[in-house]
């Protein structure tokens, strides 16, 4: 149904700041800064991934990969469509003593994204100089069943927090470019305490992710601003008959870790963007986690390749998602057991 009258947006918005919706919604959020953080409305989980950016006036859950403004968070936690979230919106009290922080210049607290690659590559080389100084880095990555050669054929990093700016001084870099390349965060580098996993090409890095290996840490996961890759997808071998599509970043560090040719799309969004960057994959195995946005996404991913290409893997019982095979000895074969039970039921 159309709205009855023109409505500005904007201004709603500006009424109605996005955290004090959350709130109102029940999501307990975290801290009163920049950045604020709660466990996510949309799925099950533990560690508190849903985060609202004070600046932005954007939410985004690093568990599920949903997003959006406030409008956006409506429509996904009431299940209504736009004109019915405007409306809702309009209806209820406007916060006055509410305000939103504007965006700021790139600075130490707010970098701009820039996929500055031979910075990046320079920086990737201080985090993987730096998870062989830290037992306890290496320790987490084998208990998540990735050993040293894995780390090491994978390019794996950790972030201690400290000497990255020194490193890249050192390598060339002026300030403006390291502020610029979105490594640091809050005044802080962005990836510190956390296994730094990067996207390669060419042999140089266009993207980096973190894990956090301190159950304190918050948030869990960490990624560089922008667009997010297909995690994998230029390190696929080249004739491949099959590749596995899986959704997380661990669950991919692990499949490459089995030798597997997979790919993570990286939450549970932009299923129309993955399924055209795999066109040419002549089979796709799609294998995301064993929850309700995992399970749609994989039939959504499965409907856009088709029926000739795809087909949906099922992970043992009691299993979340691929990365919780990765520690147990038979894992990998009863991940593989998945795959052939998948290909069959397609027979």
């Amino acid at each position: 149904m159309p709205l009855s009258a023109p409505v500005d947006i904007s201004a709603l918005k500006a009424r109605h700041p996005l955290g004090h919706v959350v709130e109102a919604d029940g999501v307990k959020l975290r801290g009163r800064g920049r950045v604020r953080q709660g466990l996510c409305p949309f799925h099950k989980e533990s560690e508190g991934s849903f985060t609202v950016y004070a600046d932005t006036q954007k939410w985004y859950c690093f568990g599920c990969g949903e997003g959006g403004d406030v409008l956006d968070f409506i429509q996904r936690a009431d299940g209504v469509d736009l004109p019915e979230a405007i409306r809702r919106l309009e209806a209820s009290p406007a916060t006055a003593a509410a305000t939103v922080i504007p965006p700021q210049a790139p600075t130490a607290l707010s970098p701009a994204p820039n996929r500055d690659a031979s910075l990046l590559t320079t920086a990737m080389r201080c985090y993987q100089r730096q998870l062989w100084l830290c037992e306890e880095a290496q320790a987490y990555l084998a208990s998540r069943g990735i050993n040293a050669a894995a780390a090491r054929s994978l390019g794996l990093g950790y972030a201690s927090g400290r000497g990255l700016r020194e490193w890249l001084v050192q390598a060339g870099f002026d300030d403006r470019r390291i502020l610029a390349s979105g490594l640091a965060s809050d005044g802080l580098e962005r990836f510190r305490g956390m296994i730094v996993v990067p996207e390669l090409a060419g042999g140089r890095v266009h993207w980096l992710a973190g894990r956090a290996v301190w159950p304190v840490l918050r948030p869990r996961f960490q990624a560089l601003p922008g667009p997010k890759p297909v995690l994998g997808l230029s390190q696929l071998p080249t004739g491949s008959p099959w590749i596995v599509v899986a959704e997380g970043l661990f669950d991919w560090l692990v499949l490459a870790a089995w030798g597997l040719p997979a790919v993570a799309g990286l939450g549970t969004q932009g299923m129309d963007r993955l399924a055209s960057a795999l066109q040419g994959q002549p089979r796709v195995f799609v294998v995301f986690d064993a929850d309700l946005a995992g399970s749609d996404a994989a039939r959504q991913l499965a409907e856009l390749l088709g029926p000739h290409r795809a087909r949906i893997a099922t992970l043992p019982d009691g299993v979340g998602d691929v990365a919780d095979l990765g520690h147990r000895p038979d894992g990998r074969s009863r991940f593989l057991d998945s795959l052939h039970r998948a290909a069959r039921a397609a027979q």
